[in-house]
């Protein structure tokens, strides 16, 4: 007898999907790569009902994304981490030591604010390189190597702070104008961040570097095999985050005109809640640019409408991690849910 006489048949609904199956993979797809504008536009429309006079007002707007410069390079240079398939825990620490370093040798020693800020920079690469040399050098593991590097920057922090003694005032003008110059009524330190923002969209999305870095991040030894330069993308994503993290650094310092050399890790959660966040808005669900910056807002726009609400003084921390946590598990709901 022939085996095949004997098979027992397949259904047809193992060979195909049903409709509602098939309805169910198309909403969590729509999910995965318009959630997160959705709810942007739910939040927005939120407030605007709650508080008309005061959150549709364009001054609650302006002081909302004025400050989100910083937070926005520091969430890319996260993301630039996180898509080879790393973590850096000391990107906060990193923005706290190098802004307080080039603010202080300016008002302190009188060093030119391009030099200065050209020196912080350099810093932001030594840290990177120092991680570098711990990663891919040494093969130490990506969360327990960067969670050195920040304890240890944090305690030089305070050493160069002289017990953490923050700066208030005298930050040169120049330099100031950087945070707070207006260009079409947009503070240019957010002009600046967008073009950040823009140039890693680009480079990211559209060069084969790019792509490497994501296939590096998606399996670093089928990457390798295929004859991929895994180790420069991960040496690259490394040192452009710690530069980015120096550059964060200066935005903030430059659009408050001060530095208080404890506040840098308190920027780490925030900057990784947007980078998860970011990557329910793509539909593979993998970090991106776009979706990053779609993340700040919506960031921005809770936490200002719960204080406009008359939220309390612990709000902003306790939102940006359950905005942290959401993203996760939203995350990974969607994959499921794409098969």
């Amino acid at each position: 007898m022939n085996l095949t006489d004997t098979a027992t048949p397949t259904p047809a609904s193992v060979m195909s999907p049903t409709p509602a199956a098939r309805a169910s993979r198309r909403y969590a797809e729509l999910l995965q790569q318009w959630g997160l504008l959705f709810v942007l536009v739910a939040a927005v429309a939120f407030f605007s009902i709650r508080l008309p006079d005061t959150f549709l007002q364009w001054s609650t707007f302006h002081d909302m994304i004025a400050g989100q410069a910083p937070s926005l390079v520091l969430a890319l240079a996260g993301v630039l981490v996180l898509v080879v398939g790393e973590f850096d825990l000391s990107l906060g620490a990193t923005l706290g030591i190098t802004q307080y370093i080039a603010l202080h040798v300016m008002i302190t020693n009188g060093v030119p604010v391009l030099v200065a800020m050209l020196a912080a920079l350099l810093l932001g690469g030594l840290v990177g390189l120092v991680n570098v040399a711990l990663i891919v050098g040494a093969k130490v593991n990506s969360f327990i190597a960067t969670i050195g590097v920040q304890t240890a920057l944090i305690g030089l922090t305070t050493l160069v702070s002289n017990g953490n003694q923050p700066i208030f005032a005298d930050a040169p003008a120049s330099f100031t104008a950087i945070g707070n110059h207006q260009v079409l009524t947009i503070p240019l330190s957010v002009w600046i961040a967008l073009l950040v923002a823009g140039l890693l969209w680009v480079m990211l999305d559209y060069t084969s570097f790019g792509r490497t870095m994501r296939a590096t991040g998606a399996n670093r030894i089928a990457a390798r095999l295929s004859g991929l330069r895994t180790t420069r993308a991960l040496v690259v994503a490394l040192l452009a985050a710690g530069v980015l993290a120096a550059f964060a650094g200066l935005l903030d310092a430059a659009r408050t005109g001060t530095s208080d050399s404890t506040s840098g890790p308190m920027f780490l959660l925030p900057a990784y809640a947007a980078a998860f966040l970011g990557a329910t808005g793509s539909k593979a669900s993998t970090y991106s640019v776009s979706g990053t910056i779609l993340a700040i807002l919506l960031v921005a726009v809770g936490v200002t409408g719960l204080q406009l609400l008359g939220a309390e003084a612990w709000v902003t921390n306790f939102f940006n991690g359950a905005v942290l946590l959401a993203a996760v598990l939203l995350s990974q709901l969607a994959r499921k849910r794409s098969g």
